[in-house]
This record gives structure tokens, sequence and C-alpha cells, in this order.
């Protein structure tokens, strides 16, 4: 077949659907043995067990309920005996003695030979303590067997427990009136020990207030507390009115005080009627008027009483102050010689009053015993409250149904369990044996026409793709070829380093963050990578718009104006020594900072990006306008010199030019 026009040759497109016909009969085959892995596993468990589920006989149960009823408890000890009692009858129901003694009942009373291990495995118990009940329980596989078993187990225990309380009871009041009688003898001796020590210590009552030498004791000691505050208060006031005098204060006896205020509001009464009368008469009037001047008589008169007892007020209230303390002074020291005198007769006596207290404590505490006795005797005799009343609640039964196993509910679960081992075996199995996958090889090439033929959509797609990464990668090239480093193949570790165009890293700066803006201005203006990862904040000049560069290769840079408003809006009021990046990266981190850029500006092979194929580009640019090879460590730090001599067949554009005359902007932003 051949075509007039140019044709394009397209590479087969490969997909795992495309196998040969030896792989899907192989596929078909493992599939069906899956299957029938799974399916026999499945029915294997499921019959084991329906087998296992269905061949267990059946469980039979009778009850029977009993109830222990008490009769009211008098003490807190009393009130724990129902909960004891009914755990020990639950445990003794079972023991040994009952389950032997219920076989020989069995066998001599219904003909049934069952031995007390058979029983044991029949019958059990279940108290609930709150309810004070016992649930007995009789299971088993013969259901005619477990009423007559729990019925004569029921009758034979109850028996037993009627004989053992009457024996019980008569013991117990025995033993009861024996310590009685020993406790009467012990209570008279102590009386008779009690009377004797207080009529020779002449102690009459242990009440302390009732015995005449603790008693004038506890008089005098109150008297003398009396007598002391007295004193104080005494010393205290006449101390506080001799301050008062010496400071000039005005002091008043408190006799004096309810005559000084009375003469004192009629002398301001009579001060505020002769004001009134000053302002309705004249002088010369008031002086002829008779009641006028017969009260200005009387308000000389009440001035000079005034006077007359201020004068005489402090006088008497020292005198008397002075009397009080010396009155209180000798009644303290008298009762102070009193109270020491009867101090040791005191001391004496309160020990014989402490024997005599302790005699009476062990003859109430004899008391109380007997009395705690002569109760319980009492209640053991008439209310018998240890014994308990039992009830039978439900009588013993014969089932009609039996309780398990639940034979449906099982088959449920090892439907389920047979699902579940069989899902396992076929994952195991699927894990052991695997199907070969078969590798796909290039045998041909589609060759299609520019037109006359309709491709697959499929086809269409992948063939548009194809066609713009060829485009991208031409307009790459031919950029490239304007300043283009020309490396032989004897230097591989350059040929992974991609050329990055001017167009491009605009591209980069459009769409960049405030950090991967700086990072490309920082790059493609000079900077090496460790001295970019080093930078400050302090590194930067906002009045000349210039990174200062430290170290063995140092140099001033200057920056772009967009990059310089970056820079004075993050190194504003900076500290020395500030980083210059607030979250501190790795280079890798840089270079995947580029490569997300490259993604977003959708550059042709964003992978091939980072800051190494940066620096390479800017390097490129700098040799290309014919900068020295040995210059270019002034004007973009230090490089190796092995990475220095991948730069000497770069193309230049005409003779080596001056440091001053390079341009160093490689991005104008």
């Amino acid at each position: 077949m051949s075509f007039n026009e140019k044709v394009e040759v397209m590479p087969p497109h490969f997909s795992g659907n495309e196998q040969d016909p030896s792989a899907g009969e192989e596929a078909k085959k493992l599939q069906k043995q899956k299957w029938l892995v799974l399916s026999v596993t499945f029915l294997i468990v499921l019959i084991i067990g329906l087998i296992w589920v269905w061949s267990r006989p059946a469980i039979y149960q009778s009850q029977a309920i009993i109830h222990f009823s008490y009769a009211q408890q008098l003490n807190r000890e009393q009130a724990t005996v129902p909960e004891e009692q009914i755990t020990l009858n639950e445990q003794r129901l079972t023991s040994y003695n009952i389950l032997e003694s219920l076989s020989e009942n069995l066998d001599s009373e219904l003909g049934i030979s069952l031995t007390p291990q058979q029983i044991a495995i029949m019958l059990s118990t279940e108290a609930q303590l709150s309810s004070r009940i016992i649930n007995l329980y009789a299971t088993g596989e013969q259901a005619n067997l477990l009423e007559p078993v729990l019925s004569q187990w029921l009758d034979l225990y109850l028996q037993m427990l009627s004989v053992e309380n009457e024996e019980n009871t008569v013991e117990d009041l025995q033993i009861g009136e024996q310590k009685l009688q020993t406790l009467e003898i012990k209570i008279l001796e102590q009386r008779q020990e009690i009377e004797r020590f207080g009529a020779e210590h002449n102690i009459v009552s242990l009440e302390r207030d009732e015995n005449r030498t603790l008693s004038k004791i506890k008089s005098l000691g109150s008297a003398l507390d009396q007598a002391e505050s007295e004193f104080t208060q005494s010393t205290t006031t006449l101390e506080s009115v001799m301050d008062s005098i010496a400071k000039g204060e005005e002091v008043i006896h408190p006799n004096d005080l309810g005559r000084i205020n009375n003469l004192l509001s009629s002398i301001k009464n009579i001060e505020a009627t002769l004001a009134e009368l000053g302002r309705k008469y004249t002088p010369e009037y008031m002086n002829r008027d008779p009641n006028i001047k017969e009260q200005k008589r009387v308000l000389d008169i009440r001035k000079s009483e005034l006077a007359e007892l201020k004068s005489q007020t402090e006088q008497r209230y020292l005198l008397d102050l002075e009397r009080s303390v010396l009155e209180s002074s000798a009644k303290r020291k008298t009762l102070e010689k009193e109270l020491g005198e009867l101090s040791v007769t005191a001391q004496k006596f309160n020990q014989r009053l402490d024997e005599f207290e302790r005699l009476n404590r062990s003859l109430s505490q004899l008391e109380e015993q007997a009395q705690l006795l002569k109760d319980q005797l009492v209640e053991e005799e008439v209310q018998k409250p240890f014994q308990a009343k039992i009830n039978i609640l439900e009588a013993p039964f014969e089932p009609s149904y039996p309780i398990s196993p639940l034979y449906w509910r099982d088959t449920l679960i090892v439907a389920a369990s047979a699902l579940v081992a069989s899902l396992f075996v076929l994952l195991l199995f699927s894990f052991i044996v695997r199907q070969k996958q078969p590798a796909a090889t290039m045998t041909s090439y589609t060759v299609v026409p520019p037109s006359g033929l309709t491709l697959s959509t499929q086809a269409a797609q992948q063939q548009a793709l194809e066609q713009q990464q060829q485009a991208r990668l031409a307009q790459q090239n031919a950029s490239v070829d304007k300043t283009p480093l020309q490396l032989g193949q004897e230097t591989p570790s350059s040929n992974s380093l991609r050329l990055v165009t001017q167009d491009e890293c605009k591209a980069l700066y459009e769409v960049a963050n405030r950090e991967g803006k700086l990072t490309l201005a920082f790059v493609l203006n000079g900077l090496t990578i460790d001295e970019m990862l080093a930078l400050s904040k302090s590194d930067y000049d906002s009045q000349t718009h210039s990174l200062d560069v430290k170290g063995d290769f140092a140099r001033s840079i200057l920056l772009p104006e967009s990059i310089s408003g970056i820079l004075d809006s993050i190194c504003v009021n900076a500290e020395l020594g500030t980083p210059m990046w607030s979250n501190p990266m790795s280079v890798e981190q840089f270079d995947q900072m580029v490569i997300n850029m490259a993604h977003d500006a959708g550059l042709a092979f964003p992978e091939q990006l980072s800051l190494a194929s940066l620096r390479h580009s800017y390097l490129t640019f700098l040799v290309a306008q014919g900068a020295r090879l040995n210059d270019l460590e002034q004007l973009a730090g230090y490089i190796t010199p092995s990475d220095l001599s991948l730069y000497r067949q770069v193309n230049r554009r005409g003779d080596p030019v001056e440091i001053e005359n390079i341009n160093r902007h490689f991005l104008v932003i």
C-alpha cells in the first residue's frame, strides 16, 4: 500500500488486555481451579459442621425455686446472717454427703440407679442474695428422670435442715444460759469493788462538779480567771486614760458622761434659743427683757457647772481606776495562793477519780454484755432470727422442650464459618498458585496517513499529545541554540542538567509564591546554592536594594525592584542573624518547590528542573555574553575547576567582555 503524501510512523500502543491465546486458556483453567477449591472447601466444612450440630442430643432442664425468709434483725451483725446462710446452703446443696444420700434414696424409693458423680453432673444451683432465693436445676438428656431426682433432692435437704435446726437451737440456749450466769457473778463482784473504792476515797459521783474538792477548784479557777481579766482591763484602761491626759485630750468618767451630755444638750438648746431671739430683736431689747436675761443667767450657770464637772471628773476617774487596779491585783494574788494550796490535793483526787471511772466503765461493759446475751437468748427462744423459713416458690416439673442445643442458630454459624474458611483457603491458593503474566513486545509500527483514514479516539488523543510535546521540545531547542552549551560525551554529569530559557524562568516567576520568587531571583542573579541557604535578613541593604554576600567570594549583588519590594517587607526591623527563610528547607525541598512551579507553569518535562539546572543556565548565560571563565567566581561565587571546565565549549558572541560590561540579570522582572 503506497501514499503520495508524507506519512507518520506511530509506535504501537500496548495494553494489559492484549494476551496470547495460550495465556487466556491458562487463565480460564486457573479460574476453574479457584472455583473448585472454593466450593470443595465450603462443602467439606459445611458437612462436617452440620454433622456435629445435628448429631448432638437434646438437653432438658427442670427447675425449682426456694425462698429463705428470716425474722426481723435487731442489729447490723444479724443483718448479714441471711446472706451468709444462703451462700452456705447453696454450697451444702451440692456437697458429697447430700449427693450420696440422694443416690441411696433414689435407689431405695424410686429404683433409679445414679452414682453421686452422675448426680453431681446433673444438678446445679444458683443463689440470688438480694432476693434471698436459690434456684435448683436438674439438667440431662432424659426428661422423665429430671422431675423425680429434683423433688427427692429438695425433700432430702429440707428434712436434713429441719433436724439440724432443732438440735442447734437447744445447744445454743444451753451455752447462752451458762455464759449469762458467769457474767452476772462478775457484775456483782465489780459493783462491790466500786462501792468500796468510792467510800474509801470520798468519791460521790463520776461527775467532777458533784465532788467537793474538784468543785471548789473549779470555782476558784473561775474566780481567778475573772480577777485576772478585771486586773488586765483596769490596767489597760488606766494606761489609756493616762496617755490621753498626757496628750492633752479630754477624759470623762463613765459615771459623769450622762450628766455632761445633759448639760451640753441644755447649753446647746439655750444658745439656739438666744440665737433665734437675736435674729428677731435688737441687743438693747434683749438686755432689757427679763426672760431673756434669765435665760442668759441660766446659760452661764450651766457652763460653769460643765466646766467644774469636767475639772473634777478627770481626777475622780484616775482615782477610781487606781483603786480598781489595786483591788483586782490583791484579789488575784489571794486566789492564786488558795488555788496553789488545793492543786496537790486535786491531783491525787483526779487520779482516784480516773480509777473510779475505769471501774465504772468495766461494770457498764459487763452489764451491756449481759443484756445483749439476754436479748439473744429471748430472740433465739421466741423469734429464732438465725433460722430461716423456707418456702417453695416453684415445685419441680417435667420439662416438655429442650433448652439446648439451638440447632438452627448453630447451623447458620457453621454456614458462615464454612464461607470464611473457603475464602481463606481460596486466598491461600491464589497466593501459592499465580498466573504467569506474558511480557509485551514491540513487533510492528503503525503507519498513519495525514488524510484519507480515520483514527480511533484513543490513537488521536495520543498523537495530539506527542505533537504537543514535540512542539515544546522544538521551542526549547530553538532557545538553547541561541546560547548553546556544547558538551562532549566525556561529561555525562552535565548532560543531566536541563538548560532553562528566560521565557521559562518568567513563566516560573509568574506562578511562584514569595519563597519561590526569592529563590529564582537569588539563583539567577549569581548566588550559589550554599550562599542562598546561609542568607540572613541582615545581609539585605534596603537603601541600595542589594545583597551583601560574605565569605571568600564576598560581593554585592544588585536585585530587581520587584524582589527588593518583597525583601523590604520581610526584612523590616529584623534582628541581626535572623535567617532569610522563615521555614528552613534543604536542597531537595527547594528542588521539589521548583518542580511544583514548573508543573503549575505547564512547562515540558518539569521533573528535569532543579536549583542546579537554574544555576547551570545562569552560568551559561554569563559565558555566552563573553565572560571569562576565571571571572565567573567574581560574578557567581565559587565554582569547582571540574565544573568550570564544562563551560569552555560555550559559543561566545565575539571577543571576551570585561566584568563591568556583562549583564548580570538573567531574569528580567
